[in-house]
């Protein structure tokens, strides 16, 4: 009879205090949480293949979602008020921010990028330009009234960089930033 009690004892099941309940929830509740965003940092690479790897890209469907959603908001104000914008990259493959890279340094041409590990590599960014031949680039106050609007959304101006690295037709979506609408504007569902 003492055996079967002892054999009782263990077979109990034990009950976890609350404070450790509430650990465990946590815990979970924070690996659940760093999968999602290890998983949504380290974007693998679709079965998509490109005729020329080092070829621009400027198709708003090769952004991430929340990207693309900024930019369609981009140029929906920007249209608003009267800025004629043209998109000329969105995402890069590795090979063409490496061949950029390589520009002005070992190969012929003018520095035109400062990293091989670009926000555009991780679908997170895009380029402009004014959308007037010959005067693409050399309009500052577009580009300053461009920036204000994509700042005011949640997007990061390449426009206010300093130390150099200034980069007036850049705009990137940070991993933790969240598209904001102004007034006026709402998110259209029916976006793809």
């Amino acid at each position: 009879m003492a055996q079967s009690r002892a054999t009782l004892k263990y077979k109990k099941k034990r009950k976890l205090k609350p404070e450790y309940k509430i650990i465990l929830v946590g815990s979970l509740l924070l690996l659940i949480f760093m999968v999602y965003f290890v998983s949504s940092l380290i974007l693998k690479e679709e079965d998509r293949s490109y005729s020329d790897p080092t070829a621009r890209i400027n198709s708003a469907d090769e952004l991430n979602d929340k990207t693309k959603e900024a930019l369609t908001l981009f140029l929906r104000i920007a249209k608003d008020q009267g800025l004629d914008v043209m998109v000329t990259e969105t995402y890069r493959t590795q090979e063409r921010q490496d061949y950029l890279y390589s520009q002005g340094r070992t190969n012929e041409g003018l520095v035109v990028t400062w990293t091989k590990n670009s926000m555009h590599s991780k679908r997170n960014a895009f380029d402009i330009a004014k959308n007037l031949a010959g005067h693409e680039y050399d309009d500052v106050d577009f580009f300053r009234q461009c920036a204000e609007i994509a700042k005011s959304i949640g997007l990061e101006a390449g426009f206010f960089w300093e130390n150099g690295q200034q980069d007036m037709p850049h705009f990137q979506m940070a991993t933790f930033y969240k598209v904001t609408y102004p007034e006026g504007y709402q998110k259209n569902e029916n976006a793809n």
